[in-house]
């Protein structure tokens, strides 16, 4: 029995939206572990923060994507320290220091995957 058209369809809407939540859960965690060893204060260190970062951050990623070249990848970079100072209510150190361990986790957590032969997609911005 071969797959419809429509089913065929809404599988892959519901596999996009599976890796989108499970993205978004494992760059939160980035996210908030890199706020945590900022130091930025725990009343607003909270899950729902880091959630909101990261939607803003995919979305400037997105946005960013049509610039292209080295001026999208620094504009990103800027744009994500500024998304985590504004989001967070932190100075600009606490908000640099966090998204240099957020990119260091990303990293090493690549890292892993890539040893144990597992293919995952995690963005620094």
């Amino acid at each position: 029995m071969a797959i419809g058209a429509l089913s065929f369809a809404g599988l892959t809407i519901t596999t996009v939206l599976i890796v989108f939540v499970v993205t978004l859960i494992i760059e939160s965690l980035f996210v908030w572990f890199g706020v945590k060893v900022a130091g930025v204060d725990e009343r607003r260190r909270t899950w729902g923060n880091a959630i909101l970062a990261v939607i803003l951050m995919l979305i400037l990623s997105f946005i960013l994507g049509f610039a292209g070249g080295t001026t999208g990848f620094v504009l990103g970079i800027i744009g994500a320290i500024a998304i985590i100072k504004y989001v967070y209510s932190t100075a600009w150190v606490k908000a640099i220091v966090a998204w240099v361990f957020m990119v260091i986790a990303v990293f090493i957590v690549s890292i892993i995957a890539a040893i144990l032969g597992i293919g995952i997609g995690l963005t620094l911005i």
